[in-house]
């Protein structure tokens, strides 16, 4: 169980009250990663909501769709409170993951079981508008770094 003041502390939580995180605390736990480990494989069925406590992550996606494929990086997330995986807590459909996360430094996590998270978005319906929130700034924020690096693309094959 995450410590509630851990939570407050982060960015992603800043504008919970102090009842909410007491609701949220227990679905959470601390994971650590060391330098250059995958976290979340891409087009994987991630289970978890994973949000950036200290550390470097890149989110990642594969050039090709082989094992060897080089990979290109959309962005770096190195902000704390920053989330990282949702993907299960409100991908209704399973659909599988659409970018991989791999530690460029040490890296420490909070991880909780998406269902869980998503449960309590629906008995606490604040709670959940809140949630949804963060998530579509990280949404947002994702969709204009990978337009950026599609615009460089196109420029270096002109």
């Amino acid at each position: 169980m995450a410590d509630k003041n851990v939570l407050k502390k982060l960015n992603f939580f800043s504008d919970f009250s102090d009842a909410e995180l007491e609701k949220l605390a227990p679905l959470f736990s601390e994971r650590k990663y060391q330098a250059d480990q995958a976290m979340i494989p891409e087009r994987a069925e991630s289970t978890e909501m994973m949000v950036l406590v200290e550390g470097k992550v890149a989110v990642e996606v594969a050039t090709r769709l082989s094992e060897s494929a080089d990979r290109l990086v959309l962005t770096m997330e190195l902000s704390p409170g920053r989330i990282i995986e949702w993907s299960n807590a409100f991908d209704l459909v399973q659909s599988g993951g659409t970018a991989s996360a791999r530690a460029v430094s040490d890296v420490t996590v909070l991880v909780a079981e998406g269902q869980k998270v998503y449960q309590l978005c629906i008995d606490e319906p604040q709670t959940g508008i809140k949630m949804l929130q963060l998530i579509l700034q990280v949404l947002t924020s994702r969709l204009k770094d990978t337009r950026m690096q599609l615009v460089s693309m196109a420029a270096q094959c002109q």
